[in-house]
């Protein structure tokens, strides 16, 4: 029997998505390519892995047990070739700068490339995931420009360098279609509403905290939920009077430049006086000084920035 370690992480990165054009996408390979190396794959080992159907494939009780014993040879070629990788960007004196779905720091990413062009830095925008934090501490990458709401994303093994903080959420509504007044505003009423909200790669633990918080508080969730993959697709339903648009922070101000006619109102200032920051994140144990000096660059360039 011979398996090719990669074959292995392409069956475990399907079994996890289910969906063969999803981890073509994830791992840089064409839908048909990830088809044929299933089927050389279940052609080594003599088992049939996956069933096959028309939304995707799901594991096979071969599979499964299969996934079990591939788990650990996946978890340390991967870590391998993590290493491997940020060994050889030592060499080669590169920095790569992970870049997550906020307005905040794609903007800022947008204006600090030119400035760091020829330093060894590439920037990968719209990259850094929900696990960006494991993605720096395994050494994938370098350097984070993010968000985060409360304490989402920070381990011990992360440090960070706070460039802004805003207070509160936003609650954005569209008058003809709620009643909602804001002098007299009650955050309850919103959640008998469809919720528009940033996805988690946009706001990360927004999602999250605006769950817990409506438990907690309140003992409901709202009607429904709909998570986009921007705040400005976000605001936009709402202008069209599709749910009440939540996003963390000043939102309003982020999106100064869109036509709308929506109202909004600040909430729960006092409770979250610093809840949604931006930041540049790296390894709390880093050593190597480009990385340093471009992590430490970064965060003053955006303290500047910020303050303005």
């Amino acid at each position: 029997m011979d398996v090719e370690l990669n074959s292995l992480m392409v069956f475990r990165d399907l079994a996890a998505t289910g969906n063969f054009s999803e981890t073509g996408r994830r791992m840089g390979m064409t839908q048909p390519t990830v088809s044929l190396t299933i089927s050389q794959l279940e052609s080594s080992v003599g088992l049939v892995l996956l069933e096959r159907h028309a939304s995707g494939a799901k594991l096979t009780p071969a599979g499964s047990v299969f996934l079990e014993r591939a788990g650990d040879v996946c978890d340390a070629y991967a870590e391998f070739n993590d290493a491997v990788r940020s060994q050889s960007r030592r060499l080669d004196g590169e920095v790569w700068v992970s870049v997550d779905g906020s307005w905040h720091a794609g903007q800022f990413a947008m204006e600090l490339e030119p400035e760091l062009a020829g330093s060894g830095v590439r920037f990968f925008r719209q990259t850094a995931g929900l696990d960006w934090n494991a993605d720096l501490e395994a050494g994938r990458v370098d350097v984070v420009i993010a968000s985060r709401f409360l304490q989402e994303g920070m381990t011990a093994g992360i440090q960070e360098a706070v460039m802004k903080e805003e207070r509160g959420i936003t609650v954005a509504w569209h008058p003809s279609f709620y009643p909602f007044r804001i002098g007299s505003f009650n955050f309850p009423e919103v959640l008998r509403s469809t919720l528009l909200i940033p996805s988690s790669h946009v706001a990360r633990g927004f999602e999250g905290f605006l769950r817990h918080w409506c438990d907690y508080a309140y003992g409901l969730q709202g009607a429904n939920t709909i998570c986009f993959e921007g705040e400005e697709e976000a605001a936009r339903a709402a202008d069209a009077g599709l749910g009440i648009f939540l996003a963390p922070g000043d939102a309003m101000d982020r999106l100064n430049g869109l036509k709308h006619e929506l109202s909004c109102v600040r909430t729960f200032e006092f409770l979250l006086p610093e809840a949604y920051r931006v930041g540049v994140y790296c390894r709390a144990d880093e050593r190597a000084k480009e990385v340093l000096n471009i992590a430490t660059k970064i965060g003053k360039v955006g303290r500047r920035r910020f303050s303005h």
